[in-house]
């Protein structure tokens, strides 16, 4: 087991899609995008996209829309949707090119008019990292996974950096460990990712006691022959989410999670993304003979 940990790199991240609107989670995810380039050197890709669905309602007879908070009733007119539209992209362009250019990093923005998740399928191909907002909140203040984000969750084959309004990379790192492939190319991610004399946190299950004592006899002997140093936190199903009420008033921070497809392992994958709020690196890889 050991062996095949030392076998794995890290992700390799040459280019980065960010889908960017004027909305505050897609600004964090811009902020964590800049981060991320300037740590992999990599080129960041921007677009903005002019959807389709959208204009398409505007032009029903009597269009109208629902206030997210209010519940109040607005005529949707085509010609303030399209203005509106244009204005929000010009600030979006702006906002871009001012970071990218502060930050001197490599990079550029697209205005694309279609499906958002078609075009961001599309424009993520010839990308390594995709960098999205995480979520909305629903009429009741509480924090929901997007639709739009949900999606992409899915359907995309690319690793994911789900970012929320409020939150920002930083430390604590945490990972959690799992054996298989998959896991084993997340914790060598975030050795990558792991500033020097910071520390590590590697979530650990040790429901079954000798899977548990081989699992963190594997790390120790693998943070050691890495000189770095980690901190093993020992969870069960039943006491996971209180880890997570835990770590959920964190502002700063980067939870790095292995996209397990195993059935058994879905679950605790899914409440992670839905519970967290800090940034979460989800690692994905194309090759299904990861994803055991």
């Amino acid at each position: 087991m050991f062996k095949v940990i030392e076998t794995l790199q890290p992700i390799c991240v040459k280019r980065i899609l960010i889908p960017i609107d004027s909305s505050s989670h897609s600004f964090a995810a811009l902020q964590a995008a800049v981060f991320m380039a300037g740590h992999y050197d990599a080129v960041l890709k921007g677009v903005y996209v002019e959807d389709i669905v959208l204009l398409g309602l505007a032009e029903m007879p009597f269009p109208q829309e629902v206030g997210d908070y209010s519940a109040i009733v607005r005529e949707i007119s085509i010609d303030n949707l399209t203005r509106g539209i244009s204005v929000q992209s010009k600030w979006v362009t702006t906002t871009f090119q001012k970071l990218i250019n502060r930050s001197q990093l490599d990079g550029d923005i697209t205005i694309l008019r279609g499906k958002v998740i078609d075009i961001i399928m599309q424009e993520s191909q010839d990308c390594d990292l995709l960098i999205i907002g995480k979520s909305g909140k629903n009429t009741l203040g509480k924090r929901r996974l997007g639709s739009t984000t949900n999606a992409l969750i899915q359907r995309n084959e690319k690793s994911i950096l789900l970012v929320e309004e409020g939150n920002q990379i930083g430390y604590p790192l945490i990972a959690l460990y799992d054996p298989s492939p998959i896991g084993k190319l997340s914790l060598e991610t975030a050795r990558d990712l792991l500033g020097s004399g910071e520390t590590l946190v590697i979530l650990l299950d040790e429901t079954d006691p000798d899977i548990y004592k081989e699992n963190r006899s594997t790390l120790s002997k693998w943070a050691a022959n890495h000189k770095i140093n980690i901190s093993i936190q020992n969870y069960t199903k039943r006491s996971f989410d209180h880890f997570l009420e835990m770590i959920n008033g964190l502002k700063n921070g980067l939870f790095i999670l292995p996209h397990i497809k195993h059935p058994q392992k879905t679950n605790i994958v899914n409440t992670c993304v839905e519970k967290i709020t800090l940034p979460i690196l989800l690692i994905k890889y194309p090759l299904t003979d990861l994803d055991s």
